[in-house]
C-alpha cells in the first residue's frame, strides 16, 4: 500500500462568481506520505481539498480514488471511499465530552434519540489512541481541552470512521510551537502506517518538516510539486510569491535607532510598566514577576518569548484585564489606574487581540462596520446617526490606504483572507487615533507575504503619526525586522533588554536556551 496512488485530482477547475478558485490543477496523493499543499491566502488550497471531500463540485476535472474515477456528489460520498477532512477551524461541541464529539463528528451517533453503547464504543476508540500514542480523557468536557487537544479529537474522530486518507487544512494554525510538535508525532505515526495525508499550510519552514512533497499553488494555479528534501524556504518563498523573495522582515530604518536615542534621555516614557506583579484570574493566565518596561512616543517596541512567556498578559495587563497587586502604570509619568478597557482607551490605549476571528472580528458585520466599531464617532450625525456616507468615505479612504483586498467596504469581513482581516484591524486602530497600539502576535495565521505587509503597516503607523507601537511576538525575526528596541521575556518576566542595532537572532535567542 505504502506510495500507491490514492487520491488524483486531474486538471480540476472551481469557479466562483467573479473568480477561478482552482485553475487547471493537478494533485497527486500517495499513501505512506505526507504532500503539503502550500500557497499564500486565496491560492487555492483549500477550495481544492473541498473538491476532494466533496463540498464542491468541480466545474472541470476528474477525481479518482484508488485508481477508481468517482463522482462525489458531497462529504458523504468522500466518507464511504475512506476521505474525511480536518478543518482549520475546530468543529467541536464544547458542553459534550470529548467520547460524544467523536461520536457525533464521525457520525457514529445518527441523531440524539437513539441509543448510544457508551461503553463499547469508548473502548473502540481508546484502541485508536493506544496506537497512535494519543491521550485524551474520553469522559472531560471539550471546553477543557487546549486547542492541540481539540485538532486531535478531530483526527482520532477521522480514524474511527476508518478514514485512509486525510485532508488537513491549516491544522496547526491554531497551535502553539509545543503543541506543534505533538501533532507532528501522531501525524508521523499516521504516515508509517501508510496513511494518505494532504497537508494545507501557509508556513513555509513548516511544510519542508513535515512533508515528503510540497505542491505549490499561486493564484488558483499549480506552480510546482518537489520534493521536500530537495528544496530550501528561499526557494519556496519564491515560487509562492512568483519573484525573488523580498526582506519580509526588516522594515525598520538601521538609523532611527540613533534619532530614538535621544528621546530616551530628552523625554519621559509615553507609557512605563514599573515593577508590575500580578495575580492570575485563571488558570491559563501566566503571572507577571517584576516586570519594567518603557515605551517612548513613535517608538516601536517588541516582547519577545515563546508560547507561554506571559506577552499577552502584559498587553492584557495595560487594558485593565488582569489584577495587578504591586507595582505602578505611568503616563508621561503620572502614576495612573486602569482597572477595565474603558480606562485603558480613555488614556489613548488600543489593544489588538492574537484571536482576531474570536476576540477582535464581528464575524457577519462588514469591512465598514468592523473598521469603526471603536470610533463611531467620527461617523455619526447629530450624535446620533450614522452618516452612512461619510462612512463609506473613511473607510474607502482606509482600503485603498492600507491596499486591502475586498469587493466592497460592505463587504462581509469573513469574505476577506486572514491578511486582509488583520490589516482591518489595523485600520481600526488607526481610526482611533490611539497614543499606543498593543499589536500581539500581529502576523499568526498569514501568509509570508501578507506579514511583511502588515509589519511595514505597524512600521510605518508608528513613524508618520507618532503612534506608538508595543509589538508582542514569538517570532524572533519579527521583533529584529520591526522594534527599536526589544524585551526578551521567559516565565512571566523580562530578562534581557536590547536597543535594536545590529542584532542578530542568536544573540537574543541564546537568553532562551
Amino acid at each position: 500500500m505504502i506510495n500507491r496512488e490514492a487520491v488524483l485530482a486531474e486538471r480540476i477547475v472551481k469557479k466562483f462568481p467573479g473568480v477561478i478558485a482552482v485553475n487547471d490543477v493537478t494533485f497527486e496523493l500517495r499513501y505512506g506520505e505526507i504532500h503539503g499543499l502550500l500557497g499564500q491566502n486565496g491560492a487555492g488550497k483549500s477550495t481544492l481539498l473541498r473538491v476532494i471531500y466533496g463540498v464542491y463540485k468541480p466545474d472541470q476535472g476528474s477525481i479518482y480514488i484508488n485508481g477508481k474515477r468517482v463522482f462525489l456528489k458531497n462529504p458523504r460520498d468522500a466518507r464511504s471511499h475512506g476521505i474525511a477532512l480536518v478543518h482549520q477551524e475546530i468543529t467541536v461541541i464544547p458542553s459534550l465530552t470529548v467520547l460524544e464529539n467523536i461520536a457525533l463528528l464521525g457520525f457514529s451517533w445518527n441523531s440524539l434519540a437513539s441509543k448510544f453503547d457508551y461503553a463499547s464504543f469508548g473502548e473502540y476508540i481508546d484502541r485508536i489512541m493506544a496506537r497512535f500514542g494519543i491521550e485524551l480523557k474520553l469522559n472531560e468536557k471539550v471546553r477543557h481541552l487546549s486547542a492541540a487537544e481539540r485538532m486531535l479529537l478531530q483526527v482520532i474522530a477521522a480514524l474511527s470512521v476508518n478514514a485512509k486518507i486525510l485532508l488537513l487544512d491549516e491544522p496547526t494554525s491554531p497551535l502553539s510551537l509545543h503543541e506543534i510538535e505533538r501533532l507532528f508525532d501522531v501525524l508521523n505515526q499516521l504516515r508509517k502506517e501508510g496513511f494518505a495525508i494532504a497537508f494545507v499550510t501557509h508556513r513555509v519552514n513548516e511544510a519542508i518538516d513535515i512533508c515528503d512533497r510540497i505542491t505549490i499553488l499561486r493564484n488558483g494555479e499549480k506552480i510546482d510539486t518537489v520534493e521536500s528534501k530537495s528544496i530550501d524556504i528561499h526557494s519556496l518563498i519564491k515560487l509562492m510569491l512568483g519573484r525573488e523573495p523580498e526582506e519580509l522582515y526588516k522594515v525598520r530604518d538601521e538609523k532611527s535607532i540613533d534619532l530614538l536615542l535621544n528621546k530616551y534621555t530628552a523625554e519621559e516614557p509615553l507609557i512605563e510598566l514599573r515593577a508590575i506583579y500580578t495575580q492570575p484570574q485563571i488558570a491559563a493566565e501566566i503571572p507577571l514577576k517584576n516586570i519594567n518596561i518603557k515605551v517612548y512616543q513613535g517608538e516601536v517596541v517588541a516582547v519577545f518569548g515563546f508560547v507561554g512567556a506571559g506577552k499577552t498578559e502584559i498587553g492584557k495587563t495595560l487594558m485593565g484585564l488582569t489584577k495587578i497587586v504591586r507595582g505602578d502604570i505611568l503616563y508621561r509619568g503620572r502614576s495612573i489606574k486602569i482597572k477595565s478597557p474603558v480606562d485603558a482607551i480613555n488614556h489613548g490605549i488600543f489593544y489588538l487581540p492574537e484571536d482576531r476571528k474570536i476576540e477582535g472580528l464581528i464575524p457577519h458585520f462588514t469591512v465598514a462596520s468592523n473598521m469603526d466599531i471603536s470610533s463611531l464617532d467620527i461617523i455619526k450625525r447629530f450624535s446620533i446617526f450614522i452618516d452612512e456616507k461619510r462612512e463609506l468615505q473613511i473607510t474607502s479612504d482606509m482600503v485603498k490606504k492600507l491596499s486591502i483586498v475586498t469587493p466592497s467596504p460592505y463587504a462581509k469581513i469573513i469574505q476577506l483572507s486572514g491578511g486582509n482581516q488583520q490589516k482591518v484591524l489595523v485600520a481600526r486602530a488607526m481610526l482611533t487615533n490611539a497614543k499606543l497600539v498593543i499589536f500581539d502576535e500581529p502576523t499568526v495565521g498569514i501568509d509570508v507575504a501578507a506579514k511583511a505587509e502588515i509589519r511595514r503597516l505597524i512600521y510605518r503607523y508608528s513613524r508618520e503619526r507618532g503612534t506608538s507601537s508595543l509589538v508582542l511576538t514569538s517570532d524572533v525575526d519579527e521583533a529584529i525586522g520591526l522594534a527599536d528596541r526589544i524585551y526578551v521575556m521567559r516565565d512571566g518576566e523580562i530578562i534581557r533588554e536590547y536597543y535594536n542595532k545590529k542584532l542578530d537572532r542568536d544573540e537574543i535567542l541564546k537568553n532562551l536556551a
